[in-house]
């Protein structure tokens, strides 16, 4: 899930033809000025884009996918609010965009919107987002500028939050508490329990996604009986292309 929300923004700067800004400090960004309201305990920016958005992250998600997406987004919020220098180079429709919609083709169900056979979820939720980016920016059409670096904390925040030696990024305890407060994490199978049924049904019906040494590989060795990336990762690959015989090297030993 770390690689979405970097996809997501790279695809609105295409939609919208805008370059990388430079990261130095600066006046905070024109859509610091935007409409904004707390939730959270935290002002967050809130615009019709926003809100369509979240409206359809709530109509495709379910509802512990939903409560993720809104913490990644409201704790990036937090980050920004401690690093004035990056939150001045940071559109904020932007920051909301890539973190509310990187999940949107994540229901356990081949015949689901979005869902693919082949492609890893990130993927697929990537051209959903695009494509409801690309819909709305046609009857709205506005210009784009963030840094990719914020949207990925929004998200690694989630992850690392309580990890030994994860980051924080400058997010109080008492700010992250409030986050999980309004969007809890006992939605949708709670801690730990939550995360291995999520991946594990993508290694079970969706294996092809999960081969190739993606993060989700070593789960499925551990969650699913019979599952195994052997002959399908990229060392398979790249000794078959070579034409290595790797069974006749291990008879020698």
């Amino acid at each position: 899930m770390l690689v979405i929300p970097t996809l997501i923004f790279y695809l609105v700067l295409h939609l919208t033809s805008v370059s990388l800004p430079i990261f130095t400090a600066a006046a905070p960004h024109p859509s610091a000025s935007l409409p904004h309201r707390t939730l959270a305990g935290i002002s967050i920016i809130d615009t019709p884009i926003v809100r369509a958005a979240q409206a359809y992250a709530q109509l495709h998600c379910s509802p512990g996918t939903y409560n993720h997406v809104m913490r990644t987004w409201l704790s990036g919020v937090y980050h920004l609010s401690h690093n004035s220098t990056l939150a001045s180079q940071v559109d904020l429709e932007v920051h909301a965009l890539g973190l509310i919609l990187h999940d949107l083709a994540t229901h356990h169900d081949l015949n689901a919107e979005f869902v693919s056979r082949y492609r890893r979820f990130e993927v697929d939720s990537a051209v959903a987002a695009a494509n409801f980016l690309r819909s709305y920016l046609q009857s709205h059409p506005e210009e784009k500028e963030a840094d990719v670096f914020a949207i990925y904390w929004g998200n690694e925040l989630e992850f690392s939050w309580g990890r030994p030696g994860g980051e924080k990024m400058g997010v109080t305890d008492e700010e992250y508490a409030r986050v999980v407060k309004e969007f809890s994490r006992e939605v949708g199978g709670g801690e730990g329990g939550g995360i291995l049924e999520f991946v594990a049904w993508y290694c079970r019906f969706k294996p092809e996604s999960t081969y190739r040494d993606t993060w989700m590989q070593p789960f499925g060795e551990m969650l699913v009986p019979g599952y195994s990336a052997v002959g399908h990762r990229l060392l398979d690959l790249n000794l078959a292309a070579a034409g290595v015989n790797v069974s006749k090297y291990l008879d020698r030993l």
